[in-house]
């Protein structure tokens, strides 16, 4: 048993995401199939359930099944099954709204289930499909961080289908949050690695140049050398870092001189 649901695994770790199919949904079947059964072993139901989360957005169509199997688990021999659930529930996504009433009034639930059921119910509310370029742009703005990030990378991972969401990333090259700025930056060169930089691609890249954090220093300014020429007005600030108290930082300000400078 253990065998065939590690190679699903595998097999899932390595497949893009993709619109459910037949096949997947009669995977997803035989996997909620597997977690209902009291017969299996309370290990082989957990494992079973992790699994059908690694399906995310694809095994929606079993979404009933696991919210019904979640009100029937009591006791705390089937509480690690009754956390797989809720966390496969939240890997789901967005299809898993419907659970969000069931998640808040589990009954007797301990403080792992607790937080666990917390945790969920946040994942599930900003997930968003990922096709969604209204709904991913409009979390770009949204007051919360973790949001913002959460979109930022949703839309590098559409690569050239989400140019119509250029826009809002250039302004998310500015966030406030350092690693929201960083995912935009990453998200608009997926989408565009071919196009000029802008500006306000190359002022994400200075504003990393003051950050306390020696690695962060470097990586920007190898990031920043790499845009060649088109990046030369950053000239004045990455000569400033040739004064960085960190060797690395000033040996990558100086090959990134060259770079912007032609060489």
């Amino acid at each position: 048993m253990f065998r065939v649901l590690f190679a699903l695994t595998i097999v899932l770790h390595f497949t893009a995401p993709a619109p459910a199919d037949e096949a997947t949904e009669k995977l997803a079947k035989e996997l909620v199939g597997m977690v209902r059964d009291p017969r299996l072993g309370v290990r082989e139901r957990v494992e079973a359930a992790r699994t059908l989360g690694k399906l995310g957005p694809q095994a929606a169509l079993v979404v009933p099944d696991l919210i019904a199997q979640l009100r029937r688990l009591r006791g705390a021999e089937l509480e690690p099954l009754q956390e797989a659930v809720v966390e496969t529930l939240a890997s789901i996504g967005s299809a898993s709204r419907v659970a969000l009433p069931t998640l808040a009034l589990l009954p007797d639930r301990s403080l792992d289930i607790e937080q666990a059921a917390k945790r969920a119910t946040s994942d599930i509310l900003t997930a968003s499909d990922t096709r969604d370029l209204k709904s991913l742009m409009q979390q770009l703005a949204s007051r919360d961080a973790g949001t913002r990030l959460r979109a930022a990378k949703a839309l590098g991972e559409l690569k050239r289908d989400a140019v119509p969401a250029l826009a809002a990333l250039n302004i998310a090259l500015a966030d406030g949050d350092a690693d929201v700025r960083r995912a935009a930056l990453v998200a608009v060169r997926r989408i565009q690695p071919d196009a000029r930089p802008t500006k306000e691609m190359i002022q994400a890249y200075v504003i990393d140049f003051a950050d306390p954090d020696d690695g962060v220093r470097l990586l920007a300014v190898r990031g920043l050398g790499r845009l060649g020429p088109a990046a030369k007005d950053a000239i004045p600030e990455v000569e400033k870092l040739l004064a960085d108290p960190d060797r690395d930082v000033r040996k990558a300000a100086a090959d990134a001189l060259t770079r912007l400078a032609g060489g």
